[in-house]
């Protein structure tokens, strides 16, 4: 049960990183990691030896260099990197339609 808690934490870690990257009242860096440090989470395998790794993460690039050697790499690896604002789906041409 403690590894499932520990996995989950860190699962809300990661995203509360990822979500807090493009937010737009997040701009300047200084305020992005005081509201990150907020909400990131203080169990789990990524603390504290990455948090402050963590907390800098401009970029989807330095979001897996902060999780570099970690089970967590792999999976993030598998996830698409552009930054054009459209999900896997789209980027693959699979859509159910246009609204």
């Amino acid at each position: 049960m403690c590894d499932l808690l520990k996995f989950e934490s860190d699962m809300m870690t990661i995203q509360v990183i990822e979500n807090s990257r493009n937010y737009s009242q997040l701009v300047s860096a200084r305020g992005r990691e005081a509201e990150r440090k907020k909400y990131i989470s203080r169990v789990g395998y990524l603390y504290p030896d990455r948090s402050d790794r963590l907390g800098n993460v401009q970029d989807f690039k330095s979001l897996l260099a902060a999780l570099e050697a970690s089970p967590y790499e792999a999976m993030l690896k598998q996830v698409s990197s552009n930054d054009d604002g459209r999900n896997e789906a789209e980027n693959n041409g699979i859509t159910i339609g246009k609204y």
